[in-house]
């Protein structure tokens, strides 16, 4: 409604004129049978019937706009004077300001489009597997205790990679990436991927902290032998009993954080092999 009364006020184009014939036709539609694209080309048409004094106001709004969106001044580089000289120079920069807008509105709507459908493909299925995990807990299904490391694992890395899809906000950086979106979407679903892989090897890798007693404080759980006698270490390590129901909460308190905080296996893997390679240097001293 706003396009028809800025059209309905200005200069008609010539009769013999493409963009009158295309401006003509927009304004004989309905509100909802109109598309951003024929808006953004009929506002270029209209462009080159404005006179100077609203181009120059256009232009105005269009750079606060652009430089709102995308934190920098229109035209910064020289590529075009700012403000123009001539009217063909205040057609030109709305008609490039109208278009360049355009192109960040689509990257923008394409950007939360592809967040909403990922964020939906792992959120669903994450909460599936917990609530399943419950029922399985209700009909007294009893799994090994280091498949329950894992899950929760898993779901602390669920949680993250939520937590960071959605604190993933749009920026002109993101516009440059997001063209070819078949690839970013994959490069967004390859990274969560990743992400949970990593989120289940830490919870395995802190349980082996905790098993072998590298980890030890009050913070942390304790373990006794387990019930069942086995000559497989292997064996030996995974069915482990922690010493009472508080330290089995410790237990899957910390596979869940260490399947959020993607850093924190990492950096006490980092630690312990500082410290071994100062032991050692120490010895060959």
């Amino acid at each position: 409604m706003l396009f028809k009364a800025v059209a309905g006020n200005l200069p008609s184009l010539p009769p013999d004129s493409v963009n009158g014939r295309m401006i003509e036709g927009l304004l004989k539609r309905g509100p909802e049978d109109v598309k951003w694209e024929d808006i953004e080309a009929g506002q270029i048409a209209l462009v080159a019937v404005l006179p100077l004094e609203v181009l120059q106001t256009k232009f105005g709004s269009l750079a606060d706009e652009y430089e709102m969106v995308t934190g920098v001044k229109p035209f910064l580089h020289g590529a075009f004077p700012n403000p123009p000289k001539t009217i063909e120079g205040w057609r030109a920069g709305v008609v490039s300001l109208i278009e360049e807008l355009a192109k960040y509105r689509r990257a923008k709507l394409m950007f939360e489009r592809l967040r909403r459908v990922v964020g939906i493909c792992f959120c669903v299925p994450l909460i599936a597997s917990v609530l399943f995990s419950f029922l399985l807990t209700y009909f007294h299904f009893d799994p090994p205790l280091w498949r329950s490391v894992v899950f929760i694992g898993f779901v602390g890395a669920g949680f993250s990679v939520l937590t960071r899809l959605y604190s993933l906000n749009w920026s002109t950086k993101v516009a440059s990436h997001i063209e070819d979106c078949q690839a970013f979407q994959k490069g967004l679903v390859l990274n969560c991927l990743l992400s949970l892989g990593e989120g289940i090897i830490g919870a395995c890798v802190i349980y082996s902290f905790f098993a072998s007693g590298l980890l030890t404080g009050p913070m942390f759980p304790g373990f006794d032998e387990p019930s069942t006698k086995t000559d497989c270490p292997f064996l030996t390590l995974i069915y482990l009993v922690p010493n009472s129901s508080a330290e089995t909460a410790k237990l899957f308190l910390w596979a869940f954080i260490a399947g959020f905080c993607e850093r924190l296996v990492p950096d006490q893997l980092n630690r312990l092999a500082g410290e071994a390679a100062e032991s050692k240097g120490k010895k060959q001293s």
